[in-house]
């Protein structure tokens, strides 16, 4: 295992490593889209399974999961669906307990971590307001895509107004945080899945400026910060919109969108970059053998480098990942 800190500072600090860090993470409560003001119970078992996992895994650095807080308050009040109630909503007060019960979260998550260095997930408002747009244990998630499309093409102002609300919350969020115990920000955004509003200029004028809206706040108050351009369920990006976004590390689906880690670190200017492991089922880090996962782990190592390399997954894995597995990673990784 990686010793201390300064062994995964130096990796994210984009510094030669002697040890090359390895983390993964999975969800704890069986649906994230779980409301945590309605059911505070997820708390605690998004805690204890942190606990757990992180005593078990023993990964050199700790990604946390927000099972509870994947939605919006403003956004379950009403019906988001309706541009009508999305011309209306408001930001949420610093003391809501949506944004006030987060540093609580974070607080017991860094508990479960202990010594090591604790990254806290906060999304992109266009990724939480999609979510909204579903039920989650009924639909497709690239319904949620779809209806936000549509949404736009009714009435972009109200659509606008609604992603700079949600900002100004997530905004309020990470000024929490900074009172918090964590060490920083895994900040996950996307693209929406729909040729509508998949363009560069939708890009340019409505996600790039709410997300480094939030960036810019992330950056005030934490040093070290992680990118991560979500491709789950083999969602695709142009990763090269990307470039941009002022954090430090950057993790993507290295599978989805057919790029390697040292493919992207090129495409980032020489970041430092984390993943590299498929997250699906039929990925070899869930379905191989131990032979097959621990050549992989030395193959993207090789390819890679050992300077501002971090070797994780494209995504969170999925919850039922055999955790030997993990550990054969990290075995592997770390003998080189």
């Amino acid at each position: 295992m990686v010793q201390n800190n300064a062994d995964v500072i130096k990796a994210f600090n984009n510094e030669e490593e002697d040890i090359i860090p390895v983390s993964f993470w999975r969800h704890f409560a069986d649906s994230e889209f779980i409301d945590a003001l309605a059911h505070p119970e997820v708390i605690d078992l998004n805690v204890s399974g942190h606990k757990r996992y992180i005593h078990s895994i023993n990964p050199d650095f700790v990604k946390t999961m927000t099972d509870g807080y994947f939605i919006d308050p403003s956004l379950r009040d009403r019906d988001p669906k309706s541009v009508d109630n999305l011309r209306i909503i408001q930001p949420l007060s610093e003391d809501h307990e949506w944004i006030q019960g987060q540093i609580n979260l974070a607080n017991n998550q860094k508990l479960a971590a202990g010594d090591k260095l604790t990254f806290y997930t906060l999304f992109s408002p266009l990724t939480i307001l999609k979510w909204a747009l579903i039920d989650h244990e009924k639909e497709d998630l690239f319904l949620a895509d779809k209806r936000f499309a549509d949404l736009y093409e009714k009435d972009s102002k109200a659509v606008e107004h609604a992603l700079n609300v949600i900002g100004k919350d997530i905004q309020s969020v990470v000024k929490a945080l900074s009172s918090s115990n964590i060490d920083g920000v895994y900040f996950s955004t996307q693209e929406i899945q729909d040729g509508r509003v998949k363009t560069f200029e939708f890009f340019k004028n409505v996600i790039e400026p709410v997300d480094t809206s939030i960036i810019t706040e992330i950056n005030k108050y934490f040093d070290i910060n992680i990118l991560h351009v979500c491709g789950f369920a083999d969602a695709t990006n142009h990763l090269e919109w990307f470039k941009n976004y002022q954090l430090q590390v950057i993790n993507w689906s290295t599978h989805a969108e057919n790029l390697s880690l040292k493919d992207g670190k090129k495409l980032f200017d020489g970041k430092p970059v984390l993943g590299g492991f498929g997250n699906e089922l039929t990925d070899v880090l869930y379905s191989g053998t131990k032979d097959e996962i621990q050549s992989e782990a030395k193959r993207l190592v090789a390819e890679t480098g050992r300077k501002g390399v971090i070797i994780g997954a494209d995504c969170t894995v999925p919850r039922d990942t055999p955790e030997d597995h993990l550990h054969w990673v990290e075995e592997a990784v770390h003998e080189i």
